[in-house]
């Protein structure tokens, strides 16, 4: 039997755009990671890795039940972490991406399981829903969003920016160890010479996968640490849990903004 595995996929909800692809190991490690188009890429690429997934981690609609509206899950997410920057886009069977969705028939074709429940009870590998951008708040404790994505206004100097602080959070991350790998090294070198849009954009979603197949481990090994917005009905949302309290972070931004002004203050005597 092969060894077991973690996924990560940001997929792409139709199939002319990228999806960003990463395994780990079992003890968290990264092996490999790519960038695909299509179906058949994306399942060649799942082929070839000789590893057995045991959960994976898809940035993607997998339950769509609800015929207009947000889903349920997508309303939690955005209430809990809207204001970091973090609410969820609307899913609904109304758009024909969703109907059905694309990671209900990537899990449906290769056998995962849409209950997440079942981890560690069950041979068959699970899949499930997750989110970078809340979780990323929860896991490195943000106050807000890395602006890394590419959106109006964005130049390619403030994306570069903002894919540096990523990875540097990504770089402390335990027990990924992406300074082990060799794929994570291009990476990091292709946001250091990005000139244009396209650069950034190309790699993008494969260090979104990255991250994805961090919390696919997590869901199996570190489960006290991550909480389910949602249900298997309606579909559900996967983040780990935020370290501190809106209050907290209010005291601790206040506490910050003081030491400041002392400084000041301080320089000037």
């Amino acid at each position: 039997m092969s060894d077991p595995a973690f996924v990560g996929i940001d997929l792409a909800w139709g199939v002319r755009a990228r999806t960003g692809l990463a395994v780990v190991d079992s003890d968290g490690s990264l092996i490999d990671s790519a960038s695909v188009r299509s179906d058949e890429d994306i399942d060649e690429w799942l082929d070839r890795t000789a590893l057995r997934p045991v959960v994976v981690a898809i940035d993607a609609p997998l339950v769509v039940a609800n015929a207009t509206g947000q889903r349920p899950c997508e309303r939690m997410v955005s209430q809990q972490f809207g204001r970091f920057g973090a609410s969820c886009h609307t899913s609904n069977l109304g758009r024909s991406l969703f109907n059905p969705p694309r990671g209900a028939t990537l899990a449906d074709r290769h056998g995962w399981s849409l209950d997440a429940a079942r981890v560690g009870s069950e041979p068959d590998p699970v899949a499930i829903e997750v989110y970078p951008h809340p979780a990323m708040v929860a896991l490195f404790d943000l106050d807000r969003v890395i602006p890394y994505k590419g959106k109006a206004g964005r130049s390619v100097d403030f994306r570069r920016s903002a894919f540096r602080e990523l990875i540097g959070h990504m770089n402390a991350l335990r027990p990924l160890e992406l300074g082990a790998s060799d794929r994570w090294g291009v990476l990091g070198s292709a946001v250091d010479c990005a000139s244009r849009q396209v650069d950034l954009d190309r790699i993008e979603d494969e260090i979104d996968a990255i991250f994805c197949a961090h919390l696919a481990w997590m869901w199996l090994h570190d489960r006290d640490s991550m909480q389910v917005f949602g249900d298997r009905a309606t579909g559900s949302i996967v983040t780990p849990v935020l370290q501190r309290s809106a209050a907290q972070r209010k005291l601790d931004r206040a506490k910050a903004a003081q030491r400041a002004l002392e400084a000041v203050v301080g320089d000037d005597g």
